[in-house]
């Protein structure tokens, strides 16, 4: 009955048939090896089947970084890992977890977050070599591990809101998800009586489940991110382990693939890399501020940043607010809305927005044409001024201007990683604002240039 318990959890994790959880409490003789070092952890890994030829293993600020010893080719396997060394193929002989998540709700990354927690407690665990080389709270970086005290570095950026949405969510999962489960669980006091050393209700604090929440979060890799170059047919939902756990997030350079014969994950190169750089893995579409918040990471260009812009309707100070309420029904443009803009492009409904809101009551019989075109020139110069005055007000809310910004990034101050993540991401924020800005100017100049307008047509907004 245990074995058919441990096998449904593994399909519950990863959909992947055909690999059996098993006992492992004992097993390994090494497990002292892998605590704290680097080579210990490789040679571990590699005892238990793991394929390390070809790569390393280097201690950084959050854990582990995976390296190449040798040059790669596009197409070459860099490494490989056997499927009982995917996070939690292998649970001690008395894990309490089977039984608590079993006929429950509970998600899958809170299953493994349970997992981590019994497994970190339990001293014979086959996994504590891999355990220990692990982050502490201290050392990772997500937006988890942001105090409010940190907030200030980001300004006005919408982090901030974004790291209070993640505090809040995972107080929403530990309160209604976790500790009901947990409640299955003997009190401390009850298995010191009893004489039983396994976990207990105090062992599963929300202090205990945010750092496990952290580790999966920030050092599993989630293959449903990835294209369908780096991920080749079907491999697990969620990989996590030894090794697996190293890859830098961000660029897309390995592809993932899973031999169900073999029973081994294998990672390939999607590009050419050089001995000593670091293997990374992608993370599909994310902005900055979405790779920072949920991995501690964040590129100095990234292509798919993206600012929110929130377009509302003036009820209380406009006597036509109903009016262009109800065109906005009309056209199917939502009030209100917030956008996702990224650097050099407008998004329609946005635009469109912008043009019913700067209505005159004499426009009011063409608002219609405000999906697909410009309602009049006049109308197009108001809502043009109407976006810049926006991202003004926007950039008003940072102390520090864009140069400044750079100046710090640049300059000779001795900054954390935590704070220069928050300069990096407030200064790439306030040059989409700027970008905006020369948008609207420069689609106005086209207009201009375009139109047969007037020889009284209205100045040119200003992007200042």
């Amino acid at each position: 009955m245990r074995l058919v318990a441990l096998q449904r959890t593994w399909v519950l994790l990863f959909c992947l048939l055909g690999v059996a959880a098993v006992g492992a409490a004992g097993e390994g003789d090494s497990g002292e090896a892998g605590v704290g070092s680097a080579e210990g952890l490789l040679k571990w890994s590699k005892e238990h089947g793991a394929d390390t030829e070809h790569v390393g293993l280097r201690k950084d600020g959050d854990g582990m970084v995976l390296v190449a010893k040798q040059d790669f080719a596009a197409g070459d396997v860099m490494f490989s890992v056997p499927a009982g060394l995917l996070f939690p193929t292998r649970v001690s002989d008395d894990s309490p977890v089977v039984a608590m998540i079993e006929n429950a709700t509970i998600g899958r990354i809170s299953a493994m977050c349970l997992y981590l927690i019994a497994e970190r407690h339990t001293k014979e665990s086959f996994w504590q070599p891999w355990l220990a080389s692990l982050p502490t709270g201290e050392e990772f970086f997500h937006a988890l591990s942001y105090q409010d005290d940190d907030m200030v570095h980001f300004q006005a950026s919408s982090f901030r809101e974004l790291r209070s949405r993640k505090v809040a969510n995972l107080e929403k999962e530990y309160t209604e998800k976790v500790l009901p489960l947990v409640e299955k669980l003997p009190t401390r006091a009850e298995a010191q009586a009893a004489g039983i050393h396994n976990l207990t209700r105090e062992d599963v604090s929300k202090e205990a489940f945010a750092w496990a929440y952290s580790v999966v979060t920030t050092r599993a890799i989630f293959p449903g991110l990835l294209s369908d170059n780096e991920r080749r047919e079907e491999v697990p939902l969620v990989i996590l382990g030894p090794m697996t756990d190293a890859f830098s997030h961000g660029r897309a350079a390995t592809a993932i693939s899973y031999d169900a014969v073999r029973q081994r994950c294998i990672f390939s190169a999607l590009e050419p890399l050089t001995k000593g750089d670091s293997l990374s893995v992608g993370i599909g579409v994310t902005s900055n501020m979405e790779l920072l918040a949920n991995r501690g990471q964040l590129f100095e260009q990234n292509e798919n940043n993206f600012v929110l812009i929130k377009f509302q309707l003036d009820a209380a100070g406009d006597m036509h607010a109903s009016a262009r309420q109800a065109m906005m029904t009309n056209l199917n443009l939502t009030n209100p809305m917030t956008y996702v803009v990224r650097k050099g492009e407008m998004p329609q409904g946005l635009l469109s927005s912008l043009r019913i809101q700067s209505l005159t009551p004499v426009e009011f019989a063409a608002y219609h044409k405000a999906l697909t075109s410009p309602i009049t020139l006049e109308n197009e110069w108001r809502a043009y001024r109407l976006l810049i005055a926006s991202c003004n007000g926007i950039l008003g809310l940072y102390p520090t201007s864009t140069e400044e910004d750079q100046a710090l990034l640049q300059g000779g101050a001795t900054l954390n990683r935590r704070t220069r993540a928050a300069l990096l991401l407030r200064r790439q924020e306030k040059e989409i604002y700027e970008s905006i800005k020369a948008w609207a100017a420069e689609a106005w100049g086209s207009l201009l240039y375009a139109s047969s307008a007037p020889p009284n047509q209205p100045p040119p907004p200003s992007a200042q």
